[in-house]
């Protein structure tokens, strides 16, 4: 199924950076009630990504992309591989491409929107949907400019690659369960109330969506730690080890520092909050 990713300028954000134009970003908040969100889908495992563009609540956004003065661009970067591409198109319907054996790696991808020509706009702040601070500016913006950034992301990276998400009717309101399937070598099922999985569909990184993933992925973790504790199982031939997605899994939280589940010390809830921590509101956060 898609997974949205969306931004929102109100949204906080560690750091932001300074342009002389109005830009859609989290942490920047030129544009007051604007959301910048990008439907992703998977159309061949490990090698294309189909991305659908969109803005809401951004009057002056809408009115450059319908004018046909944005474009739509991806970077799609493999740190460890040093690999780094721009992927442009003209429509909001973007397919993104590239060779998984290039990369050694599955690539982050930065969805981001783009003057396609210089533009010079004198803002309405009301009619633009835009911040007060910039009434009556003069904007001139090169072409290339960024207008939009939303977030970056891994569609399958460590965990999340292997969660397997199920609207469940019979689950009461706002539970889930999680459980195993290593026929599918090895992934989980992930069985939610419908409002959940609904959540997750279209807004899994805002903070209720990360807040829940953390819930899923500790009781993920928590069913490997029980399943395969000190590696037990090996007494029946049969290890994790032989999975390859767990074996990278267990690179990644070792990476991190977070320990893995064969370990005697190791911590599910710890893990869960070092992939997915808890985010706290604005108001309540310090």
């Amino acid at each position: 199924m898609p997974t949205r990713i969306s931004v929102r300028g109100l949204d906080p954000s560690p750091s932001s950076r300074a342009f002389s134009w109005p830009v859609l970003e989290a942490g920047n908040g030129s544009f007051t009630n604007g959301t910048y969100a990008v439907d992703c889908e998977e159309k061949k495992r490990g090698s294309s990504l189909l991305l659908i563009h969109s803005v809401s609540h951004a009057p002056l956004l809408d009115e450059w992309i319908n004018s046909g003065k944005t474009s739509f661009v991806c970077s799609v970067a493999a740190p460890r591989s040093m690999y780094r591409k721009l992927h442009v198109s003209r429509s909001q319907e973007q397919l993104v491409e590239w060779e998984q054996g290039d990369l050694g790696e599955y690539p982050m991808f930065t969805p981001m929107i783009v003057a396609r020509e210089s533009l010079v706009h004198v803002v309405d702040s009301e009619s633009d949907g835009l911040n007060p601070i910039w009434e009556g500016k003069e904007l001139h913006l090169p072409k290339g400019a960024r207008v939009a950034v939303c977030a970056t992301f891994k569609l399958k990276s460590g965990i999340n690659g292997m969660l397997h998400f199920i609207s469940d009717d019979n689950l009461g309101y706002g539970r889930f369960r999680v459980e195993p399937s290593p026929e599918d070598g090895f992934t989980f099922k992930v069985f939610l109330a419908p409002n959940l999985h609904h959540h997750l569909r279209y807004n899994r990184t805002d903070l209720v969506g990360t807040n829940i993933m953390t819930g899923v992925v500790t009781a993920a973790l928590n069913l490997l730690q029980r399943e395969y504790s000190q590696d037990i199982s090996e007494q029946d031939g049969e290890s994790w080890r032989s999975f390859r997605n767990l074996i990278g899994l267990a690179a990644l939280l070792d990476e991190q520092g977070l320990g893995h589940w064969a370990e005697e010390d190791f911590r599910p809830e710890l893990a869960a909050t070092g992939l997915y921590p808890h985010r706290l509101s604005v108001e309540d956060g310090v």
